[in-house]
C-alpha cells in the first residue's frame, strides 16, 4: 500500500543490523569539486563529452496542485542540467487516474507511482528498462546504491524503476508516532499519561463532555477516513502501529517469514471494537466512511477532531493551516498509542531502500531519455544532494566553520508561512515529502556533513511556543523521542509486486473487507458487532485466504533471498 508506510522480525532486523555501515561507507571520501564534465560523481566516469545541456522539458506526474517549477532551487537545477519538469497534476483518485492513463495510451514522459501500477505499466511496455541507460549516464546512482544495487532489478533483471536509498546511520530526526491528539485537548487534561486506547478514549470523551462545540461547530472526538487508498492507513495501520511492529501494508511477518493478513486478527477485533464503542457514544466522525485523503485533511484544519490516526506526512497540511490561522493550540500532537502498556514497541522501522510509493518510471512518450537518466544521476551527486535538500548556498544556507546552517530567515519563513517550501522549489513531484531522491534523513555526505538540514537542532527550531510547551510536559525534546530507537530491516512487504497468481483472491478479499467493516464499526449492540465480525472472517476465508497468505509469503520469501544475495548475507 502506498505510504503505509506500514511497511520478519529476529531474522529480518539481524539480516540488516550490521549492514549499514558498510551502505554508508560509500560517502567516506570526499568527492572531488563538481563541474560541468564530473557533476559530482566519485566514480571514474566512461570518457564521454560533456553533458547536454540543452533545454529540454519532460511532462511528470504529481498529485500535489502547489507544486511550481519556476522556483529558486528548480531553476537552478534546470541550470545546472538543462532539464526542466512540467507537472502533469492528478486530481482525485490517482490509481483511478494512472489505469486510465495506461488504458489510453497517453501519460506522461515520466511517471511517479508505486509498486502495483509500475509493474502493470511494465507489463503493458508502457515503461522502458533502465539498465543500459544508468550503466552509461548513472554512475552515482551506481554507487549511491552500492551493494543494494540488484535489489533495484526485477525477476526479468531489468531495472523499471528508481527510487531513494537509504544511507543514514541515524534514526531521523523528523520522525513521529502516528497517532494525533489535539494539542488544547492534552493540555486541558493536565497532560496526562496517553498510551493505550483506554486512556485516549477518556481524554477524547472528557474534552468533548465539556466542547461539545469547537468555534461554533460540532466537535468530533476521533476522524478516519475510508474512501480511496486511505482505507488502508485508516483501518489497518492504527493495528499495526499499536502492536509495535513493522509496517508490511496489510500483512505481519512473523520470524519465520510467514504472512497473514492483519484485518481478520484479534488484535483488528479490537481496534474496531475501539472505533464501535466510540461510534455508539457519538465520538466517531460520522463521515468517517465517506471522507478521503482532502476531506479528513480539511476537516482537521478545522480544529475540531481531537484525534485521529494521521502519519506526520497526513497531518503536517493541517497543522500548517492551523497555525497560519493563530489556532495553535489546535495543532497536533504525535503520541504512540498501544493495546496495552507492554507492548515492546518495533514499529520505528527502516529500510535500505524507498521502494513503494514513489518510484520515478520513464515512459514510452519520452524523447531521448538519457537526458532524463542524467537528470536523476545528478539528483544522486552530493552537488545535487545539497541543492535540493539544502538549497542555494547564501539565500537558503550559510556555511559556518565547516558546517552547513540554514539561514534563520529561511526557518522564520517555514514558520510564518507553509507554502514556503513549495515557493522556493525544496518539494518535488512526491510533495511535501521532500524527496528529491533522499539519501535519508541523517546520511552523511563526502564532505562529513549532513545531506539534508533536518537535525534535531533543525527540527527543533520550527517548533512554536505550544509544541514545545507540549514536548516538555512529557519531557521530550522533539516527537522522535517518544520513538523507539529505529532499526533495520530488508524491506516493506507493500514494497513488492503482489503475487499475480492470487490477484483474484486479493481483490475480492479487499473488496469485502471494505465492504463489510463499516458493518461491523456500526452495529448497535456487543451481539450484533460479534456477529458481523464472524462474517466478513467467514466470507475472507471463503474468498482464498490461506492461497492469498501463501502467495505473499512466496513473494516476501524470494524477496530476502534476494536481499541475502545482494549484500552478500
Amino acid at each position: 500500500m502506498k505510504r503505509n508506510k506500514s511497511l520478519l522480525y529476529l531474522v529480518c532486523m539481524m539480516l540488516v543490523a550490521g549492514i549499514v555501515a558498510g551502505c554508508s561507507g560509500n560517502n567516506g571520501n570526499k568527492a572531488p569539486e563538481p563541474t560541468a564534465g564530473n557533476q559530482g560523481t566519485t566514480n571514474e566516469a566512461k570518457e564521454t563529452d560533456a553533458p547536454d545541456l540543452s533545454p529540454v522539458e519532460y511532462t511528470i506526474s504529481t498529485s500535489d496542485d502547489k507544486l511550481n517549477w519556476d522556483a529558486p532551487i528548480t531553476n537552478e537545477l534546470t541550470k545546472r542540467t538543462g532539464v526542466s519538469l512540467k507537472y502533469d497534476v492528478v486530481v482525485g483518485d490517482q490509481f483511478q487516474k494512472w489505469d486510465l492513463w495506461l488504458a489510453g495510451g497517453d501519460y506522461p514522459d515520466i511517471v511517479v507511482m508505486d509498486t502495483a501500477h509500475i509493474q502493470k505499466y511494465a507489463d503493458a511496455g508502457a515503461i522502458i528498462p533502465l539498465n543500459d541507460l544508468i550503466d552509461q549516464y548513472g554512475p552515482n546512482i551506481k554507487e549511491k546504491f552500492g551493494k543494494f544495487y540488484n535489489l533495484l532489478k526485477d525477476k526479468d533483471g531489468n531495472i523499471t524503476s528508481l527510487y531513494n536509498v537509504n544511507l543514514s546511520e541515524e534514526p531521523a530526526a523528523d520522525s513521529a508516532a502516528s497517532f494525533v491528539v489535539q494539542m488544547e485537548v492534552l493540555k486541558a487534561a493536565g497532560y496526562p499519561e496517553v498510551k493505550t486506547f483506554d486512556q485516549l478514549y477518556e481524554v477524547i470523551k472528557n474534552y468533548a463532555d465539556q466542547n461539545p462545540k469547537i468555534d461554533g461547530q460540532d466537535t468530533i472526538g476521533y476522524s478516519a477516513a475510508m474512501n480511496g487508498w486511505t482505507v488502508n492507513i485508516e483501518f489497518n495501520n492504527p493495528i499495526i502501529s499499536a502492536l509495535g511492529l513493522p509496517d508490511h501494508g496489510n500483512f505481519r511477518i512473523d520470524g519465520s517469514n510467514q504472512v497473514t493478513y492483519n484485518p481478520v486478527t484479534n488484535e483488528a477485533k479490537q481496534y474496531y471494537a475501539f472505533l464501535n464503542k466510540l461510534y455508539n457514544e457519538g465520538l466517531l466522525d460520522k463521515e468517517s466512511f465517506s471522507l478521503d485523503y482532502g476531506a479528513i485533511k480539511a476537516k482537521m484544519a478545522q480544529g475540531r477532531v481531537l484525534a485521529a490516526y494521521a502519519p506526520k506526512w497526513f497531518v503536517e497540511e493541517p497543522n500548517n493551516l492551523l497555525k497560519s490561522e493563530g489556532k495553535n493550540n489546535r495543532m497536533y500532537a504525535h503520541l504512540p498509542i498501544y493495546f496495552d502498556g507492554v507492548t515492546e514497541d518495533r514499529s520505528n522501522a527502516s529500510t535500505p531502500t524507498g521502494a513503494g510509493s514513489f518510484q520515478w518510471a520513464i515512459t514510452t512518450k519520452a524523447k531521448n531519455p538519457e537526458r532524463i537518466i542524467q537528470f536523476i544521476d545528478y539528483l544522486f551527486t552530493d552537488e545535487g544532494q545539497i541543492l535540493t535538500h539544502w538549497g542555494l548556498e547564501g539565500t537558503h544556507y550559510d556555511v559556518v566553520d565547516g558546517k552547513r546552517t540554514v539561514k534563520p530567515e529561511l526557518v522564520e519563513r517555514r514558520i510564518a508561512d507553509p507554502l514556503t517550501n513549495y515557493q522556493e522549489g525544496f518539494y518535488s513531484p512526491e510533495g511535501s515529502q521532500i524527496n528529491w531522491f533522499t539519501f535519508g534523513v541523517g546520511a552523511k555526505l563526502g564532505d562529513g556533513d549532513y545531506a539534508t538540514h533536518l537535525t534535531k537542532e533543525s527540527v527543533m527550531s520550527t517548533y512554536d511556543p505550544m509544541t514545545k510547551e507540549v514536548l516538555a510536559a512529557y519531557g521530550k525534546e522533539t516527537w522522535a523521542d517518544f520513538l523507539p530507537k529505529s532499526q533495520y530491516v530488508p524491506g516493506f512487504l507493500w514494497q513488492l509486486s503482489p503475487p499475480q497468481e492470487a490477484a483474484v483472491q486479493i481483490q475480492k478479499i479487499e473488496d469485502h473487507w471494505k465492504q463489510l467493516l463499516p458493518k461491523i464499526i456500526l452495529s448497535k449492540t456487543a451481539e450484533e458487532f460479534e456477529k458481523e465480525w464472524n462474517s466478513m472472517v467467514e466470507t475472507i476465508e471463503k474468498d482464498g485466504l490461506k492461497e492469498m497468505e501463501a502467495a505473499y509469503t512466496k513473494v516476501w520469501q524470494e524477496f530476502v533471498a534476494k536481499y541475502e544475495a545482494a549484500v552478500g548475507q
